[in-house]
């Protein structure tokens, strides 16, 4: 063993020393190689320098066209667009007094209530209704009963559920004539019960095929007001503190005041994270309020706010050429209401006086034709055969004048007690209907009645025309604009049973034939039939003049351009309609990636 290790080991330390000398050889011919054809002939480089120089730039330039290709190709596949965040301003008319959605009156207010609350349904782009809160909305076969299922998890901007107890509070607060609420839908004759915590069943006194109008109303929140007095409600913090269920919640609410400005008001907005819809992209809605027209132009050309629904096409004119506008007809229009239970105009004589000898063209100049509205049903929701309209003429107004029991002396018109016959006009203090109501009175002057035009300012008082002249019937004509609806039923304005202040009857009409026609007419599922009792209703409010048609609303909609808001192709049934999908809506762009 001794001498077989020996042997292994002198073996090993040849093989070592062969290897050491094999690398000394290897170094020394890789150093002479390297010398020879590398360092020795360094001098020689003069003669090739061009060629080095073309071939250091021929590689800088194949190594910046793959820089550029790829910048180039970078940026094909991105593309301007709009992203989540960004602020959004309007400019709107009158005082915020409340913002308790049952009590909106402005313009303003009303902006807040669709911006800060949801409704049971509601119309979208196409201006048929659909569900907002609710979930499902089923009938029975009568029509009569009606099932309302709210959507799952629903939250206020608190975080407390929205309940059917919800809806019912809310229900009965619009019933209670001590709470005095301004919603347009009456539900005294409706038994509303609750099935279970989601879930709401109506029970109506007869059928009523479109009542699915009624349920566009927005829902408070029981937790909140269940303590409050009903007729407290419009004087509680809720008022000034909402909790709402819409895409926004109130951040602060501002008031100024100057001279150029006077009590101008200021509410902020900020995305509601509970709003059931999610991903609302605006950070903030911004309202700005403004007591007149002129305010909101120069607001708007100063660019305080980036857009506004609250001038009229001719107004618009005067802003600059770089804000853009949309023109859009909507489901509501203005009417002088006659009141038929005036002493003055009770007899229907009088009233028809009034529709000859008013010179329709005069009153409605500057109206655009497409705007023109005689009829409380517009063609879009109902096709039917309308009456003729008896065309102006001055001297068979006077003579049905004399007709109805009046005199004429020096072409002025005289009572039995040997007085002027005076007509109070009423009407809010709205731009176009101010004044159409001044060529209105105008007419009738002519006529040979005495007039007194009464104009409210409704961003002062509210209560003022709203409590103390619309709800008492204070006036003997209203001029008013109203909403019309999605579906055609005029019966909320003309049937009887919505007359004096509980309902929306601002004429006090009152005719049994009218009223079995609209209640036909709303509850029938016959199609044929509905029709025909619309034109028999339509007969007698031409024949009774309840009403005189002035034009059909048109929101002008003025709007700062690089902004996302409803679409161009939008069918509106009311103005604020603008914000069915508000929560799509965007200021903000930033450059995005393209998909494939």
């Amino acid at each position: 063993m001794k001498i077989k290790q020996k042997k292994s080991g002198q073996s090993r330390e040849k093989v070592s020393q062969r290897l050491l000398t094999a690398a000394n050889e290897f170094g020394e011919r890789a150093g002479k190689h390297f010398n020879e054809r590398f360092v020795d002939r360094l001098p020689n480089i003069r003669e090739v320098r061009l060629w080095v120089v073309e071939w250091v730039l021929l590689v800088l330039v194949v190594f910046l066209l793959a820089i550029t290709q790829n910048i180039w190709y970078g940026e094909s596949f991105e593309t301007e667009a709009f992203v989540q965040g960004g602020e959004y301003s309007e400019a709107t008319l009158g005082k915020v007094n409340s913002m308790n959605p049952l009590y909106a009156t402005t313009s303003s207010e009303k902006t807040l209530a669709k911006l800060l609350f949801a409704n049971l349904v509601a119309p979208d782009s196409t201006g048929h209704l659909k569900n907002e809160l609710a979930d499902t909305i089923k009938a029975d076969e009568t029509r009569r009963i009606w099932t309302v299922k709210l959507k799952d998890n629903l939250r206020w901007s608190d975080g407390e559920s929205i309940k059917a107890d919800d809806v019912l509070y809310t229900i009965d607060l619009i019933n209670d004539s001590s709470a005095k609420t301004t919603v347009s839908v009456n539900f005294m004759n409706v038994k509303v019960e609750k099935k279970d915590d989601l879930t709401t069943v109506f029970t109506l006194p007869s059928s009523y095929t479109d009542f699915t109008d009624n349920l566009e109303f927005p829902i408070v929140p029981k937790h909140v007001l269940k303590d409050i007095k009903p007729a407290l409600v419009y004087e509680s913090d809720f008022s000034t503190n909402p909790i709402g269920s819409g895409p926004f919640v109130l951040n602060a609410l501002q008031t100024s005041s100057g001279v150029a400005n006077t009590n101008s008001q200021t509410v902020y907005l900020n995305r509601n994270e509970y709003y059931f819809k999610k991903n609302t992209r605006l950070d903030n809605f911004t309202l700005k309020t403004y007591e007149d027209a002129g305010q909101i132009i120069g607001a708007m050309q100063n660019a305080d706010v980036m857009a506004t629904a609250e001038l009229t096409k001719e107004e618009s004119e005067q802003l600059p050429g770089t804000v853009s506008r949309r023109n859009t007809l909507i489901n509501g229009g203005a009417f002088a209401f006659l009141n038929t239970t005036s002493d003055k105009l009770n007899n229907v004589k009088v009233r028809q006086a009034i529709q000859r000898g008013v010179d329709m063209a005069k009153v409605r100049e500057d109206i655009d034709d497409a705007q023109v509205l005689d009829y409380p049903i517009l063609a879009r929701q109902e096709q039917i055969s309308m009456p003729e309209l008896e065309k102006y003429d001055l001297d068979a107004a006077k003579k049905l004048i004399t007709d109805a029991g009046l005199k004429y002396d020096e072409d002025k018109i005289i009572d039995n007690t040997g007085k002027q016959v005076t007509l109070n006009i009423s009407v809010p203090q709205r731009e176009t209907l101010a004044k159409v109501a001044e060529r209105f009175r105008n007419q009738l002057k002519k006529l040979g009645f005495e007039v007194v035009l009464n104009v409210y300012d409704e961003s002062k008082a509210t209560s003022d025309f709203f409590s103390a002249v619309v709800r008492p019937r204070d006036y003997d004509i209203l001029v008013y604009e109203i909403d019309l609806g999605v579906s055609a039923d005029p019966f909320v304005y003309y049937s009887s049973s919505q007359a004096a202040g509980t309902g929306w009857n601002l004429s006090n009409y009152a005719n049994s034939l009218a009223d079995d026609a609209l209640v036909v007419a709303r509850t029938t599922t016959n199609a044929k039939l509905r029709k025909t009792k619309y034109e028999s209703f339509m007969k007698l409010w031409v024949r009774d003049v309840p009403a005189i048609g002035l034009y059909q609303s048109t929101m002008t909609y003025n709007f700062m351009p690089n902004t996302y808001i409803y679409s161009e192709n939008s069918e509106l049934t009311d103005a604020l309609d603008r914000f069915s999908e508000v929560q799509n809506w965007a200021s903000r762009k930033a450059s995005v990636n393209m998909t494939p």
